[in-house]
């Protein structure tokens, strides 16, 4: 017998396929239209449409399934048990595929109810979403919401340090990771440069008889115009001093951004110089770009200028300009590898020469997209068509040298980087040999040991460290994100893992690469604790905090000087971490309370003195190679001057004449070693000045100005001294009309533990 089937117990809408199971209760014939049964309507049953359908206008969508056969097993066809009787409006004789048709009926019919229910969801969804948004903003930064802070009476635990200076649309911006931005956190440093400048004023005086020469000097690659191939190669000096200078380049630079295949370049190189005429115009460019980025690491000779730009760099620039006109007028249809070496060589050329600093990010930034255009920043294994190893592997180098560029690019200037890796799948480069690959190589082979080096022993190891830098700097400069301690421990300690995990290299060029490598991790955490030394919490934490600064900073400065000891100026010009360095220890020393804090108070009096000074005398060197970028050495020199007047306030106006001093001294130089003779795009460097002397010999008693030039200098007195940006740049006096603008791009140091 039976039971009773309740209401209650019925399933009231059931799907053709939810009657295919095998132990199911028995369930009476179904009479009713499939359409007035799931509306649970009284259907008159007529045929072959009930009247409820009829008057709808829906004939043809009126269904008499006849679901009594259930629950029958399933037949030896393999079909389910829905064999059930469909009535169609247009009768036909035989319905073979009954089942199948039944089944889309069915289907068909749910979709459409589906698709009903689901807009009518989404529309209410979206009204939501919408009103949601009427009434929602995006979380105030804290520059922003400085306003409602001072209003509501909160402390804010730290603002966000950024540079954005200028009106209108001529502005400049710097983020929270350039180094300038510790000097809004250096208490009355400001003071300090305002009163050396109402005291001393030869310090305004020198600047404007600079920029008074400036004006009348015409600089190399200062009008671009179209440049024959013809003429590119006659800028080629002679070929010993080429010889020189691509040496310098390779064994300084070639070990870090190793875009080339050396076998290739030194075939190319040999056949070049019988037969110049007939050499390849990219090659040349190559050749051109490479020496202009050694140009100013030559120390052997005595430095001339033009205004404020020494001879070499002067070359350097000229070179760079003819090879820039050269290329906008070539072709991108058919492109090689020697196309994206001249665009990176180019945007690292200009860096290495502090040429168009502001540009840097943007150029980068450029750069990279110019490489995804051309899929560079996806595996080359992909390529349908026949592709060498060579090519292949010369795709991977190029690609990571790009990244590592824009990512440290992006982190002087404050910026995200590029969102790259969510569309990147190239491997890193392979550590091998130039010598083991040629065009005719099937396969590119296995890599060395990790502690052997090559040339691209660099781009091999800091592709282990990318994504953990991009991230860092995504985070960083992300202005609605904080990080508590917890976060900056733990990347602190990521970071040394990667740190202890450098090999210790040996061969021509691994000290530059092994040093560089650490120098640009070491510079994430210095960030991270500038920034959580100024919202710790605890006594605990500010310790922690201070006590990995001062070990950064110690071993950045330590880790120039050892390069420059051994004839290395490379990371001198490239990194310009030194200012980070000096301005983390004196943001240091006018916070600490000594006589609260006396252990760290004396640790930081211990190292202070010593990394200030460095710094100074290796961006004097820096000044003389290049015969620009006084700007920082004004910043270190004024922090170095503001430090020991802290310690001893007695003295406080002779250490700002020795820091006006110190800034006016290479001035002088400058003025003093001008070239009588323009310089021109192959003129020699050996030329010698009467007042010519070495950049490292700088004697302490400012040197008096040549009869002739002092008299030229005396016509300048009746012009204005500088504007009041000018001013307010140098002194420091607002934060947002600091000219951090003029600051080029900074590497910026770090280190937890000593390596």
């Amino acid at each position: 017998m039976q039971p009773e089937v309740t209401p209650s117990s019925r399933t009231r809408t059931r799907s053709p396929d939810m009657l295919s199971g095998g132990n199911r209760k028995r369930r009476r014939k179904v009479l009713s239209c499939f359409d007035c049964r799931r509306r649970k309507l009284q259907c008159d049953r007529a045929m072959p449409a009930c009247g409820r359908c009829t008057k709808a206008g829906q004939v043809s969508d009126c269904l008499y399934i006849d679901e009594t056969t259930d629950s029958l097993p399933d037949g030896p066809t393999g079909r389910g048990s829905f064999e059930g009787h469909i009535s169609r409006p247009i009768q036909q004789t035989a319905a073979p595929v009954g089942d199948t048709l039944s089944r889309l009926e069915y289907q068909d019919r749910r979709i459409k109810q589906l698709e009903a229910a689901l807009a009518n969801t989404g529309h209410t969804q979206i009204t939501d979403a919408v009103q949601r948004m009427k009434v929602s903003k995006l979380p105030l930064t804290p520059e922003s919401g400085m306003a409602a802070t001072e209003q509501t009476g909160a402390t804010a635990t730290d603002r966000e340090t950024m540079l954005l200076r200028g009106k209108s649309f001529k502005t400049q911006f710097h983020g929270s990771t350039h180094p300038g931005s510790l000097i809004a956190h250096i208490p009355d440093l400001n003071t300090f440069t305002k009163e050396a400048f109402e005291r001393f004023p030869a310090l305004a005086r020198i600047r404007h008889d600079m920029r008074t020469l400036e004006e009348r000097t015409e600089y190399a690659g200062s009008k671009s115009q179209p440049i024959t191939e013809a003429a590119l190669k006659a800028l080629l000096p002679q070929k010993a001093e080429v010889d020189e200078l691509v040496q310098l380049y390779l064994d300084s630079y070639g070990s870090i951004y190793h875009v080339l295949h050396l076998p290739t370049f030194w075939q190319q190189y040999r056949e070049l110089w019988p037969d110049i005429a007939n050499a390849s115009g990219h090659f040349v460019a190559t050749l051109l770009l490479m020496i202009a980025s050694a140009q100013c690491l030559v120390s052997t000779q005595p430095w001339l200028y033009t205004a404020n730009s020494s001879l070499p760099r002067e070359k350097a620039i000229t070179y760079i300009q003819a090879c820039d006109d050269w290329l906008q007028t070539q072709s991108q249809k058919h492109v090689t590898s020697a196309d994206f070496q001249i665009r990176f060589l180019l945007v690292f050329a200009r860096q290495v020469s502090a040429r168009k600093v502001k540009r840097t990010w943007t150029e980068a930034g450029t750069l990279l997209r110019f490489c995804m255009a051309a899929g560079l920043h996806r595996n080359p294994d992909l390529l349908r068509k026949k592709t060498s190893a060579l090519d292949k592997n010369l795709r991977r180098r190029i690609w990571a040298a790009v990244v590592e560029l824009e990512l440290q690019a992006s982190f002087d200037r404050g910026m995200m980087a590029a969102p790259w890796p969510m569309q990147a799948d190239t491997p890193p480069a392979s550590n091998i040999h130039d010598e083991d690959l040629d065009q005719n190589t099937e396969q590119v082979p296995s890599p060395v040991r990790a502690n052997e080096f090559t040339r691209s022993s660099y781009l091999w190891a800091a592709s282990e460290s990318t994504m953990l830098r991009h991230g860092l700097n995504t985070t960083l400069n992300n202005i609605r994100q904080t990080l508590g301690f917890d976060d900056v421990k733990r990347f602190t300690e990521e970071v040394d893992a990667q740190i202890q995990a450098i090999p210790k290299w040996t061969g021509t060029g691994a000290d530059v690469a092994a040093a560089f490598l650490s120098l640009n991790l070491r510079q994430y955490v210095m960030v991270l604790h500038d920034r959580q030394l100024r919202q710790s919490e605890t006594a605990a934490e500010r310790s922690f905090s201070r006590v990995m600064i001062i070990d950064s900073a110690t071993r950045t400065i330590d880790t120039h000087r050892a390069l420059i000891e051994k004839g290395s100026y490379a990371l001198e010009l490239l990194c310009q971490d030194q200012l980070r360095a000096a301005l983390s220890i004196c943001h240091l020393s006018a916070t600490v309370d000594i006589r609260a804090d006396s252990a760290i108070g004396q640790i930081i009096e211990h190292h202070a003195g010593r990394i200030m000074d460095e710094a100074v005398q290796m961006l004097t060197d820096k000044v003389g190679r290049f015969g620009r970028e006084q700007r920082q050495l004004w910043i270190v020199v004024a922090a170095y001057g503001f430090w020991k007047a802290k310690n001893d306030p007695s003295k406080r106006a002779v250490y700002m004449q020795e820091a006006v001093e110190k800034v006016t001294r290479p001035y002088y130089k400058i003025m003093a070693c001008q070239d009588e003779v323009p310089a021109s795009m192959g003129a020699p460097l050996e030329k010698v000045a009467s007042h010519g002397e070495s950049s490292k010999d700088v004697p302490e008693p400012m040197p008096p100005l040549p009869q002739s030039k002092a008299q030229e200098m005396t016509a300048f007195e009746d012009m204005p001294i500088l504007d009041l940006d000018e001013i307010e740049a140098w002194t420091l006096e607002n934060w947002n009309q600091f000219n951090a603008s003029d600051l080029p791009s900074f590497s910026e140091p770090y280190q937890l533990n000593p390596t």
